[in-house]
C-alpha cells in the first residue's frame, strides 16, 4: 500500500491535468487557462511543497504527453506559463504575506513570466510576438465586419454604425494593448487569490493568513497615480495622453476591485441573501455602467471610508 497514490492526491493531480491539457487542445476553451494557477495553488498548500510539487509534475508530465499526442504541444507551453502564479500565492500563504503583498508579487511575476515566453516564442518562431497579436486581432475583427456585412437583416444605417464602430475599435486597441495585457494580468491575479482564499477557509479556515475580501483595500497613496493620470491625459501631449490612458484602464480595474470589497462589506452589514448578490454580481459584470460605478465607489472609499462600520465590528 506504501507505494499507491492517495486518492485525494491522484483526484487533484486528474483536476490539474484538465486545467492544463483541455485549453491546449480547444481553443473555445481557452479562458480556462485563467483558473489553471487555482487547483495548482490549492495542491501546494494543502499538499505541502514536497507532496504538492510531486503532483504538479506529473500533471504536467500526463498534459504534456498528451498534448504531444494530439500536436498541440505549443499551446500546452502557453498553459504552463501560468503555473508559476500557483507557486507566488502558495509562498504568500506559507510565510503569512498580505494580499497586497501576494497579488503585486503575483502580478509582476506573472508579467514577467509571459514577456520572457514571448520574447522566447518570437525568437523561435522569427515573428515580433506584439505585432502578431495586434495582427491576430486586427484581422478578427475585419472579419467580423465582414460578416455583418454579408448579413441581409441590417439596415444600411444600422451597417454604417456597425462599420464606424469597428473602425475606431480597431483603431484604439493599439494604443491601449499595454494596458489589456495589464489587465488580463492583474485579473488573473485576482482571480485566483479571491477563489484560492475561498477555498482554503472551506477546507480549513487556518489555512489561510487573508482577510475576509469584503476588507481588501488598496494603499491610500495609489489615489496619487490616478490624479497624475487624469491630469496628463488632459495635456496637449500624444504621447503622454497615451501613457496616461493606459494607466487610467489599469488603476481603473484595481479600484473596481476595491469597489467590489466595499459592495461585499456592504451585502455583508446588510445580511443580504446568496441569491439575490449573485444577481447583482452578475448584473455588475456584465454592464460597463456597474465596472465603473464600483470603479469610482472604489475610489470615494478611500476619502470616505465606507466600510467603517463594519471595520469597527470586525
Amino acid at each position: 500500500m506504501a507505494g499507491k497514490t492517495p486518492p485525494e492526491a491522484l483526484l487533484k493531480g486528474i483536476v490539474l491535468t484538465a486545467f492544463l491539457f483541455v485549453p491546449a487542445i480547444t481553443g473555445e476553451l481557452g479562458w480556462l487557462r485563467t483558473f489553471i494557477p487555482l487547483p495548482a495553488f490549492y495542491i501546494l498548500v494543502t499538499s505541502g511543497d514536497a507532496r504538492g510539487s510531486s503532483i504538479l509534475i506529473k500533471a504536467v508530465l500526463a498534459a504534456g504527453l498528451g498534448s504531444i499526442l494530439l500536436g498541440t504541444l505549443q499551446a500546452f507551453f502557453l498553459s504552463v506559463l501560468f503555473l508559476p502564479l500557483a507557486y507566488v500565492l502558495a509562498r504568500a500563504v506559507r510565510n503569512r504575506h498580505t494580499v497586497l503583498r501576494a497579488g503585486t508579487t503575483g502580478a509582476l511575476v506573472l508579467a514577467a513570466i509571459w514577456i520572457c515566453g514571448a520574447l522566447l516564442y518570437g525568437m523561435i518562431e522569427q515573428v515580433h510576438p506584439y505585432k502578431q497579436v495586434l495582427e491576430t486581432i486586427d484581422t478578427s475583427l475585419a472579419a467580423t465586419f465582414a460578416m455583418y456585412q454579408q448579413s441581409s437583416d441590417i439596415e444600411p444605417d444600422t451597417l454604417a454604425q456597425i462599420e464606424l464602430a469597428f473602425t475606431r475599435i480597431r483603431s484604439i486597441i493599439p494604443v491601449i494593448f499595454p494596458a489589456i495585457v495589464l489587465v488580463t494580468v492583474l485579473c488573473t491575479v485576482w482571480i485566483n487569490l479571491l477563489l484560492g482564499d475561498l477555498l482554503l477557509k472551506k477546507k480549513d479556515a487556518g489555512l489561510s493568513p487573508w482577510q475576509p475580501n469584503s476588507q481588501w483595500r488598496l494603499p491610500d497613496q495609489l489615489v496619487w497615480a490616478v490624479i497624475a493620470s487624469g491630469v496628463a491625459l488632459l495635456l496637449p501631449l500624444p504621447l503622454l495622453n497615451k501613457i496616461s490612458l493606459n494607466c487610467m484602464l489599469v488603476l481603473g480595474l484595481l479600484y473596481f476591485f476595491q469597489g467590489l470589497a466595499v459592495l461585499t462589506s456592504l451585502f455583508n452589514r446588510w445580511d443580504v441573501p446568496l441569491a439575490f448578490r449573485f444577481v447583482v454580481y452578475a448584473l455588475v459584470l456584465i454592464q460597463a455602467y456597474g465596472i465603473i460605478f464600483l470603479a469610482i465607489a472604489g475610489l470615494v472609499d478611500v476619502w470616505l471610508d465606507l466600510r467603517k462600520s463594519q471595520n469597527k465590528t470586525t
